[in-house]
């Protein structure tokens, strides 16, 4: 079975060794991020780099972000050659941050209308857990898109949870930092 091509925005601590984690299971991800050391890391194991979000999502069956907030989500989904222009019909992005459930919500039904889907999949444990696979993933999405990036979930995850619609991994995840 041929493997989905993941783009991947967001290289810090965590973003970073879950992109090493998926190239030492045999995807070659596309990504994009302001760190060129970091992009040049993934470059030299295999990957590929975009120009903009908005090509990475056009390349990619799974768009996956590892970002710090909301605004920076928003500004990646809805900018200047954004996710939304280039996300095809079929794809899923996947928000691993600690995002705003609202703002969740609001950028799931607006791929929807693109007829991509959109699952909230916060993170447990940490950056040394992301390179071996193990860490703890709480998501939420519709059943289907869900089922759609599970197993990729779960070479990312130890333990990998569906806990309801979109916004309840954000939800629960806000609620696991208080």
């Amino acid at each position: 079975m041929t493997k989905p091509v993941i783009g991947f925005i967001g290289l810090g601590l965590m973003g970073g060794n879950m992109v090493e984690n998926l190239q030492n299971r045999g995807y070659e991800p596309i990504v994009l991020d302001l760190n060129s050391e970091a992009v040049a890391a993934v470059v030299a194991r295999g990957g590929s780099t975009a120009n903009s979000a908005a090509e990475l999502a056009a390349a990619s069956d799974i768009v996956m972000l590892c970002l710090t907030t909301s605004a920076v989500v928003e500004a990646l989904v809805y900018g200047e050659e954004c996710i939304l222009a280039g996300i095809r019909e079929g794809a899923v992005l996947v928000d691993f941050g600690t995002s705003i459930p609202a703002s969740t919500r609001k950028i799931g039904a607006d791929l929807a209308k693109k007829g991509a889907g959109m699952v909230d999949a916060a993170l447990g444990r940490t950056p040394a857990h992301a390179k071996d696979g193990l860490l703890n993933i709480m998501a939420a999405g519709d059943p289907e898109t869900f089922e759609k990036v599970k197993p990729v979930l779960e070479e990312q995850g130890e333990n990998v949870f569906h806990l309801g619609p979109l916004g309840a991994g954000h939800t629960t995840k806000l609620i696991n930092n208080f």
